[in-house]
């Protein structure tokens, strides 16, 4: 994947987060994602399904929910995005990894 592919990808998610697109915002990851917290080995999140049902729940029960962007790394093949999200307050890093053209895993730094 080229590094432009990789940020395309990582946009799309963002604006489809944004418009609350759970079937569009889904179509940017891999059928396996993966959702870590940084430093800790376990995932929270594993596969399509949890990922759809975790996320079709906030975008349905947070119509004011908006992540907007702070800054964008680009590195070793990796995305690393700074965001601020309301309503909650919340300053996330959000690392994101790719496999076979999507997105597969995430690590978030809150």
């Amino acid at each position: 994947m080229t590094t432009e592919q990789r940020v395309a990808l990582v946009q799309g998610q963002l604006e489809a987060y944004n418009a609350r697109d759970i079937e569009k915002f889904c179509s940017f990851y891999h059928a396996d994602v993966t959702a870590y917290r940084l430093g800790q080995d376990v995932p929270f999140m594993v596969g399509m399904e949890a990922f759809r049902k975790s996320y079709g729940e906030k975008f349905k029960n947070t119509p004011d929910l908006h992540c907007t962007l702070k800054s964008r790394i680009v590195l070793n093949g990796k995305v690393l995005d700074e965001e601020s999200v309301v309503p909650s307050g919340s300053h996330v890093v959000a690392i994101y990894d790719f496999k076979d053209g999507l997105i597969k895993d995430i690590w978030f730094v809150y």
